[in-house]
C-alpha cells in the first residue's frame, strides 16, 4: 500500500466540479475533497488521483481546458514535511 497520493487544487469551486466532470467522463477515479490545512489553495476543494497517473493528468488538462491551481503530493505520515508541490515537475 502506497504511503502517499495526489492532490489538485483550484482558483474556484467552478474549476473543481469542471476538472471532476471532464475526467469521470474520460473514466478516471477522481474524488473531490477539502483541501488539507497545509496546502495553500483560494478554493476549499482539491481532487485527488494516483500519483503515476501526473502526466497523463496534466495533458488531458490542457488538451480540455481544465484550469488547476498546482499539485501536491500528499503522504500519509506523521512526518511534518507531509506534502511536496509537484507542478513544477
Amino acid at each position: 500500500m502506497k504511503d502517499y497520493y495526489c492532490a489538485v487544487t483550484f482558483h474556484s469551486t467552478y474549476h473543481a466540479i469542471q476538472f471532476e466532470k471532464t475526467f469521470k467522463e474520460l473514466g478516471y477515479m477522481i474524488k473531490l475533497m477539502p483541501v488539507p490545512r497545509q496546502i495553500s489553495s483560494s478554493c476549499g476543494t482539491a481532487a485527488t488521483f494516483p500519483c503515476e497517473l501526473w502526466d497523463r493528468i496534466k495533458s488531458l488538462s490542457q488538451k480540455y481546458h481544465v484550469e488547476i491551481d498546482d499539485v501536491h503530493k500528499v503522504y500519509a505520515t506523521g512526518n511534518s514535511n507531509w506534502f511536496k508541490k509537484m507542478l513544477g515537475k
